[in-house]
């Protein structure tokens, strides 16, 4: 559990990273959109979060949560008159009860057959999508989405760029935080030890659907980003394929803390979009990143830098402990 002390520092650091983040981008459009796309990436990875790291529990229908929010967000916000502050919030709201619905009818499943299900249902909803023709505007999807408005107040890009990037800081703290609140320890405990759980009183089923529904809510930003930034939704952009490439941001990035999922995020837009000299091969680069630090550094490389300081620090007490005791 996080102490005062290091709770602040974690709020200072990240947060000055945050700004820096900002600060690198600023100016740049194709920096920009990096950064809009990774930040994309990064609520999906921090919605898998808590139901799947924390918690244990497969869902592989983060595409449909995806789906959820980019197109509320483009049929309230960008073909109606609805502010962003309004369509933003109610595409949450339907991502998360579209997850309490299907985390009560597989409720009794884990494991494979958990990810198998919500899969199907991952694949369903992409044919709805194209099926729905008057409500998605099926294969075509929704096209000439118009600037956003917040506020009363079109949203420029540089503005959208560090709203999203202090949003990702705020939900990755929030969920550090989580982590360590009784709640999450729950949740924690629940994955290895579900029986214990429920014998406190804690009912397993409420924890599980609780973490579903957070962590589809926090998906649907990623989506409503989307269509924000793309200003056109097919359903194609939904297929169940990102939801494979999602899972091991994580994973990647370290399991310890939250902001592991942001780092994987980051790692997945660089091995994949940004390191040109691999050209074609920045995916088959990322899957054999992937293999090597979950064979070598299962905990991530977050996790690792983490044990670094940790050591640092414990070394740096001991020597000040000896040099104590030898003048004493």
């Amino acid at each position: 559990m996080l102490r005062g002390g290091s709770a602040w520092v974690e709020s200072i650091v990240t947060l000055a990273l945050a700004i820096a983040a900002m600060v690198a981008v600023h100016g740049s459009p194709y920096l920009e959109a990096v950064a809009l796309l990774t930040c994309t990436y990064a609520f999906i990875a921090l919605g898998m979060y808590l139901p799947f790291i924390m918690g244990g529990a497969l869902s592989m229908a983060y595409n449909a949560y995806l789906g959820v929010g980019a197109y509320a967000m483009a049929l309230l916000a960008t073909r109606g008159d609805w502010d962003l502050a309004w369509s933003l919030p109610i595409g949450m709201i339907i991502a998360a009860a579209t997850a309490v619905v299907l985390g009560f009818a597989t409720r009794r499943l884990s494991g494979f057959y958990l990810a198998a299900v919500t899969l199907l249902f991952g694949i369903a909803f992409t044919t709805w999508l194209v099926d729905a023709e008057s409500v998605t505007g099926g294969s075509g999807g929704l096209q000439g989405l118009r600037v956003p408005v917040f506020a009363g107040k079109p949203l420029s890009n540089s503005t959208l760029v560090m709203l999203t990037i202090l949003a990702v800081w705020i939900v990755a703290l929030a969920l550090s935080r989580l982590r360590n609140s009784p709640f999450g320890v729950a949740v924690r405990a629940r994955r290895r030890a579900a029986i214990a759980v429920e014998s406190c009183g804690i009912p397993v089923s409420t924890l599980t659907l609780v973490s579903l529904a957070l962590g589809a809510a926090v998906a649907s930003v990623g989506g409503s980003l989307f269509a924000v930034t793309n200003h056109a939704i097919v359903p194609e952009s939904f297929a169940v394929d990102i939801v494979f490439l999602c899972i091991f941001m994580p994973l990647l990035g370290g399991q310890d803390r939250p902001w592991g999922a942001v780092l994987g995020a980051v790692l997945v837009v660089t091995f994949t979009f940004q390191l040109t000299f691999f050209k074609e091969t920045g995916s088959l680069f990322f899957s054999l990143a992937v293999l090597l630090v979950l064979v070598i550094a299962p905990r991530g490389v977050l996790g690792y830098v983490l044990i670094g300081l940790q050591k640092l620090r414990g070394g740096g007490h001991a020597k000040t402990q000896g040099g104590a005791a030898r003048n004493g």
